[in-house]
């Protein structure tokens, strides 16, 4: 049995006290359970808190001069921010270990993370004028004019700020699998398999604060942002390895799944799921022997050995999934394209050669 406990006082937001109890029971030799359960909190980062920008953003095809702004600048205040808060967690995983037989280990573990008061950054929150500066159009890009023109921020067509936004579940899986053994005069090998599964949904969202509450159709942490949380990320993760060591010459290579991701455009038309790809890495290592060799290693190897791409972003005219109307698709799928939500980025295969040297 683990037991601990921890209180700490900051002057950025006050005190917190969190705590942990955590168990491991063996039933039999090499087979046993284990659980934890915990609190936690993350204060607000020192970006999070002080940052400032501005920015020309591109905004449904129109440019908008937008400035993001720390919680304490008059206009972020005028527009209802408070001072952060920090971040809650409650969390707790159950699982069970196995090595019962020589060389191999496996482990299996659940887990939920709820985390409470989020923090996040808004929309943009774009005011609407005609050429004199007077608030014009429809709501919400009127109401947001009207308060920015009544604080006497006239100059200012768009604003972000972080605030403690959300509150979120993640709930997912870890099974590991490790097996090392001797090859004879072949020398040693080791294997590795790992499966990840997860899932993050919001559960709660915080009201419209100050005076936006009064604008209809303010959505502070909309569609976009939300499903950049929720499904931005492969919701599974297939891992798998082998290290090979013998005498002077030793070889790694690596393979990672990456399940399916949701890209999500401004709007429906431009969502786009990413295909789940396999990105494997290979490096060959050589130790030559001798007095003066001793401590040296030459390598070579490769990232993305088999030069895999995520899903190309699609150019010209689709159908939109809600309205059902034919329309165009982002005219910036032409100089970028791939979605910048691929968990492996996109520069494809990348060769190296290394030298080093311990002493």
């Amino acid at each position: 049995m683990q037991v601990a406990g921890r209180f700490e006082d900051y002057s950025d937001f006050g005190s917190t006290l969190n705590g942990k109890l955590a168990s491991r029971l063996e039933l039999v030799d090499g087979l046993a359970l284990r659980g934890a359960v915990s609190t936690g909190f993350r204060a607000p980062s020192l970006q999070q808190q002080f940052f400032a920008a501005a920015a020309t953003n591109n905004i449904g095809g129109v440019l908008v001069d937008a400035v993001t702004l720390p919680v304490n600048n008059p206009v972020a205040i005028a527009l209802g921010a408070t001072p952060l808060k920090a971040e809650k967690s409650f969390s707790w995983s159950a699982g069970a270990v196995f090595d019962m037989v020589d060389g191999l280990n496996f482990t299996f573990d659940y887990y939920q993370i709820d985390i409470d008061d989020r923090i996040v950054l808004t929309d943009n929150l774009t005011a609407n004028r005609n050429a004199a500066g007077a608030p014009t159009g429809g709501n919400p890009g009127f109401g947001i004019a009207q308060i920015l023109n009544n604080a006497g921020f006239t100059s200012i067509s768009a604003a972000r700020f972080f605030f403690n936004g959300i509150d979120t579940r993640t709930r997912g899986f870890d099974a590991i699998a490790t097996y090392r053994t001797t090859l004879g005069d072949l020398g040693s090998l080791s294997l590795m398999a790992g499966y990840n599964w997860n899932d993050i949904d919001i559960t709660g969202r915080r009201t419209t604060p100050g005076s936006l509450a009064q604008v209809p159709g303010i959505d502070l942490f909309g569609r976009l942002e939300s499903l950049r949380i929720e499904r931005g990320q492969p919701r599974d993760r297939i891992n798998l390895g082998a290290d090979w060591e013998w005498n002077w010459l030793s070889a790694t290579v690596r393979t990672n799944r990456f399940g399916e991701v949701f890209s999500a455009g401004a709007t429906p038309i431009n969502d786009l799921l990413l295909e789940p790809r396999w990105i494997t890495d290979l490096e060959i290592r050589l130790r030559p022997e001798g007095t003066f060799a001793d401590g040296l290693e030459l390598a070579i190897g490769a990232n993305n050995v088999f030069d895999q791409y995520p899903t190309v972003n699609p150019v010209g005219r689709t159908t939109d999934p809600v309205t059902g109307q034919p329309g165009n698709l982002s005219v910036n799928n032409y100089f970028l394209p791939f979605s910048s939500f691929s968990p492996f980025g996109f520069n494809g295969r990348f060769l190296y050669g290394r030298i080093s040297f311990a002493f």
